[in-house]
C-alpha cells in the first residue's frame, strides 16, 4: 500500500491541506475544535506520517529526536539524556530534552511543539498509567516509552524500552535473604507510576517466596502539589524517610529504595538518628548513578544497562518499521557494593 501524503488527510478529513499543514505544525489558534478532530482522525485512519527529510530539506532544521523526562533533578534522567545524545549521535541526530514533572497535558504540550520544530519522534520517560496522550501521537511520529513493561491490552501503538523491575527488586531482596535479613522494607514516594508498581510487585512476590517479611514504607509527597510522583525531592524524600523506617511495625533490618537518589538520602538520615551502614542497618538502591559508587559506604545497587536501552529507544525512533512496533525488556544486574551486610545479632 502506497504511502499517505497530506493530501489524502485532508481529502479524507474534508478540509484543506493548509489546514492540516497548520494542524502538524501546532498552529491551531483558529481552527475549529471539531476541524483538528477531524484531521487527527484523518491521520490515524491513515496511518500518516509527516515527512520529516523533505521539512529539514525546506526548512534547514537538523534531524531531532525529543526526550522527555520526569525531571533532570533524579541524576538518572540526567545520565540517560546523555546515552540518548550519544545514540542519537551516531546517526547525526540532535536531542531536545524536557522535563515535564509527569504531567500528561505538559508533555502533549511539548510533543506537539516538538513535532513544530521538526522532531522525528519522541522518547517519554513518565511511566504513567493511562497512556492515552502517547497514543494520539503515534499518528504523527514514533513514540518510544521508556520504563514501561509492554503488555497484551495496554500500549498497543507505543514501543516499550524497560528494564525488569520486577526482577530488580526480586534479586534485591533475594540479596538480603541471603545475607539472613528476615525483615524487609521497601521505601517509595507514592506508587502512581508504573515502574514503581512493578518494583513493588517485585518485592511483595520475593519476600513471600522467602518467607520473610516485608513492609511498604512510602515518603509522604503530598506537601508539593504540583509534585505529587516526589521526583524534584526524592533525596529528601528519602532522608525523611529513614524515620519511618525505623519506626516501621516490622522492625527492618535492611531497605530497599525505588531508586538510588532515595537510597542516598535515606543513608544520610539513618546516620543522623545514629545507624551505621551497614553494621546496624542494610540499604540497596535501584539505577546504579554516578553518585553511588561515590557514596559512603557505596551503594549496593541494581544496575539498569542505561546505554543499551538508549540505544534501543533511538533506533526506534531513526529506523522505524513494523518490526520495531513492540517492546523490548532489560535484565537488571545486582553491584553488590558495602552498604549491605549480614544483619546486627
Amino acid at each position: 500500500m502506497s504511502e499517505s501524503k497530506i493530501q489524502d488527510v485532508a481529502r479524507l478529513a474534508g478540509v484543506s491541506t493548509t489546514s492540516v499543514s497548520n494542524f502538524l505544525n501546532n498552529r491551531m489558534g483558529q481552527m475549529r475544535p471539531d476541524t483538528q478532530r477531524k484531521i487527527q482522525q484523518a491521520i490515524e485512519q491513515l496511518g500518516y506520517r509527516p515527512n520529516n527529510a523533505a521539512r529539514q530539506l525546506k526548512t534547514g532544521v537538523a534531524s531531532m529526536v525529543g526526550l522527555l523526562v520526569p525531571s533532570l533533578a533524579n541524576q538518572f534522567f540526567g545520565s540517560l539524556a546523555c546515552a540518548v545524545e550519544t545514540a542519537a549521535a551516531r546517526h547525526h541526530c540532535h536531542v531536545m530534552t524536557f522535563s515535564t514533572f509527569r504531567d500528561p497535558e505538559r508533555e502533549r504540550a511539548v510533543m506537539a511543539d516538538l513535532l513544530a520544530y521538526g522532531a522525528q519522534g519522541i522518547i517519554t520517560g513518565s511511566a504513567l498509567n493511562d497512556t492515552g496522550h502517547l497514543v494520539g501521537m503515534t499518528a504523527r511520529c514514533p513514540v518510544v516509552a521508556f520504563d514501561i513493561k509492554r503488555s497484551d491490552d495496554s500500549h498497543e501503538r507505543i514501543t516499550t524500552i524497560s528494564v525488569d523491575n520486577v526482577a530488580a527488586t526480586t534479586l534485591a531482596v533475594e540479596h538480603l535473604a541471603a545475607l539472613g535479613h528476615r525483615a524487609i522494607a521497601l521505601v517509595t514516594p507514592p506508587p502512581y507510576t508504573l515502574n514503581r508498581q512493578d518494583r513493588v510487585k517485585g518485592f511483595e512476590q520475593a519476600v513471600a517466596a522467602a518467607g520473610i517479611s516485608g513492609e511498604l514504607v512510602i515518603a509522604d509527597a503530598t506537601d508539593a502539589p504540583a509534585d505529587l510522583h516526589g521526583d524534584t525531592r526524592l533525596f529528601e524524600l528519602g532522608r525523611s524517610a529513614a524515620t519511618l523506617l525505623l519506626a516501621a511495625r516490622s522492625k527492618p533490618t535492611a531497605a530497599i529504595a525505588i531508586n538510588d537518589m532515595m537510597a542516598i538520602g535515606i543513608g544520610i538520615g539513618l546516620k543522623q538518628l545514629g545507624k551505621r551502614l551497614p553494621q546496624d542497618f542494610s540499604l540497596i538502591g535501584i539505577d546504579d548513578i554516578f553518585f553511588s559508587a561515590a557514596n559512603d559506604p557505596p551503594l549496593t545497587t541494581l544496575r539498569q544497562p542505561i546505554q543499551a536501552m538508549a540505544d534501543a529507544a533511538v533506533q526506534r525512533i531513526l529506523a522505524p518499521d513494523a518490526a520495531s512496533v513492540g517492546g523490548e525488556l532489560f535484565a537488571p544486574e545486582l553491584i553488590v557494593r558495602a552498604s549491605t551486610a549480614a544483619p546486627p545479632t
